[in-house]
């Protein structure tokens, strides 16, 4: 069976899979297990998954094959969260915890696919500028760098980026 995006319902062993992805991913990534658990400690923990489940405007979006679950990120349609952003119909792609090239792609194609479904005519998407693999896959895809004018979180362990594509 093939690798394949999906929306994901936040149960207690989805979350606690996840948490756990996100730790490790977080700790290699900030090259320290304490930011990289202090990271996901703040927004990606098991409470704040639960929250997310709650929020009609946020969607986990997961790779999946043969039903063992891996790489995630978020789609955040809030209008106000995106009201910084001008365009029409703005989706942010945020915390993104990836494991490979291939499974990035996947879930970006799928991140356009439910886009165009949706009638978004902007993603936008928060990176670290340590990942390197990320940026450089999502250049490939067609995004590039813009500068955001929002509220950026303050005490994050790296420096963010913002990446931009248009959808037709």
């Amino acid at each position: 069976m093939s690798k394949k995006a999906q929306f994901v319902v936040i149960i207690l062993d989805t979350a606690t899979d996840m948490e756990a992805k996100a730790k490790k991913f977080y700790s290699d990534l900030f090259l320290s297990k304490i930011i990289g658990e202090q990271y996901v400690s703040e927004y990606l923990s098991i409470p704040e998954l639960f929250k997310v489940q709650n929020d009609f405007n946020i969607e986990v979006l997961r790779i999946h094959e043969n039903e063992i679950p891996s790489s995630f990120l978020q789609l955040n349609s809030n209008r106000i969260f995106n009201e910084k952003i001008e365009a029409s119909k703005p989706i942010c792609i945020e915390h993104i915890v990836h494991f490979s090239a291939e499974e990035i792609q996947l879930l970006f194609n799928r991140v356009e696919e439910i886009a165009r479904q949706r009638k978004h005519d902007f993603i936008w998407v928060k990176i670290f500028e340590s990942d390197l693999i990320l940026r450089e896959n999502l250049i490939e895809m067609g995004y590039s760098a813009f500068n955001y004018s929002g509220t950026v979180a303050e005490n994050l362990p790296a420096k963010q980026l913002f990446l931009k594509k248009e959808i037709n």
